[in-house]
């Protein structure tokens, strides 16, 4: 706008700096907490979690909190659970034998365990309820269904997408990405 306001909702472009948007990567750093502030997980160590911006794999609700920040910047958002990975079904309980778990009948299940197997030609992931001499009871419910998360974001980095990127549909890091 000509008289130097910016639109509500908008965060002001700071010269030469990119903002989060189409056709960038954003490199940040998190910690997740539950809706009762516990945290889940830390993601501050190490390098950056890089995103390109509109992948299918990052929460909707958390790329569009990005949208127009930059290097630098601190943000927090809360996602309830219908925004974020659904709410939890109590009927997605199962009971599958050790016969479809590579190494099955020695393999030690600890309660808790996400674990990933085989069914009807499909990869699937579950978590490990109850473990039993010839079966394993499984939660197939995300780990995260049915749980409001608030992310505490530090923005480290924002840069221009590559033309590989945006072919590939996800972010490389340094040195690039073979196939």
């Amino acid at each position: 706008m000509s008289d130097g306001n910016v639109p509500e909702g908008e965060v002001p472009a700071r010269e030469g700096t990119p903002s989060a948007g189409p056709g960038t990567v954003v490199g940040f750093f998190y910690d997740l907490y539950d809706g009762s502030g516990e945290k889940i997980e830390s993601r501050r160590d190490g390098p950056p979690v890089l995103m390109l911006f509109g992948e299918p794999s990052i929460l909707a609700a958390l790329q569009d909190a990005f949208r127009g920040k930059h290097a630098g910047e601190d943000f927090s958002i809360t996602i309830p659970h219908g925004q974020a990975y659904g709410r939890r079904y109590p009927d997605r309980s199962q009971r599958i034998s050790r016969k479809q778990f590579e190494g099955g009948k020695t393999r030690r299940f600890r309660l808790g365990e996400v674990i990933n197997f085989r069914e009807q030609n499909r990869r699937k992931s579950a978590t490990v309820t109850k473990v039993g001499k010839f079966h394993i009871d499984v939660d197939m419910n995300h780990p995260l269904a049915g749980i409001d998360l608030t992310f505490d974001v530090t923005v480290e980095q924002v840069r221009p997408a590559t033309a590989d990127e945006m072919a590939h549909g996800h972010a490389h890091g340094p040195g690039g990405h073979q196939h």
